[in-house]
């Protein structure tokens, strides 16, 4: 049996036997061997041969993911590092007030027009407090016209020591014959001032709204 093996064999036959004996031998060694980072050429592997959760933060390079690539709702506010966003990379809207951590913006980060005062912690607030608001106490003055002056009748009404003005106004008692001239703070605070002109049978009432404040400004 061998001997007729033996003569049916040529040298192109042999060959052939060699070379498939390497071939297979090479592919076996390929496919066990193992292929690490270093041997892949950068950008030979597209996006969707990557299987999903196989890589790492720490194994991607910095910059190398734009914010399209990025699945929205995938990251949480865990997982974005401190100072690594602006205002104007986070979308209208999509903060409430309980993920902005307490002190982290100041007036001028904040839209003119955007809260409304209940969303306004009094405590936080300098020069006038919630508590000193509640004191709010009303002083009106009132005199009749005198009719022959130029330069009209004025009159102020004080707030009391320790308060400061913080609105107030002027009405006269006959519309149809009289009228206020000038309405305004006076010029320390304390106070509302108007004058206007009208007969002596008519009168100017003003009204200062005071509060006691630690410190007035304007």
């Amino acid at each position: 049996m061998l001997q007729r093996v033996m003569r049916s064999l040529s040298f192109s036959n042999v060959v052939a036997v060699v070379a498939l004996f390497f071939a297979l031998g090479g592919t076996v060694y390929a496919a066990a061997g193992k292929i690490n980072g270093t041997q892949i050429k950068p950008n030979s592997i597209p996006g969707n041969r990557i299987k999903p959760k196989s890589l790492t933060a720490s194994q991607l390079k910095a910059n190398a993911i734009s914010a399209a690539q990025i699945k929205a709702g995938s990251i949480s506010a865990g997982k974005i590092q401190k100072g690594s966003l602006t205002g104007d990379q986070i979308k209208a809207g999509s903060l409430t007030g309980t993920q902005v951590q307490s002190g982290s913006l100041t007036g001028a980060q904040i839209k003119a027009g955007s809260i409304t005062g209940t969303q306004v912690n009094g405590s936080t607030l300098t020069g006038v407090s919630a508590a000193a608001i509640g004191t709010v106490q009303y002083v009106t003055s009132t005199v009749n016209f005198n009719e022959t002056s130029p330069t009209g009748t004025a009159t102020t009404a004080n707030c009391p020591s320790g308060m400061k003005v913080i609105g107030g106004g002027a009405s006269v008692s006959n519309n149809e014959t009289s009228f206020v001239n000038e309405s305004a703070p006076t010029s320390g605070r304390n106070g509302w001032v108007a004058d206007g002109f009208g007969p002596s049978s008519a009168s100017i009432t003003v009204t200062a709204i005071c509060t006691s404040v630690t410190t007035s400004t304007g």
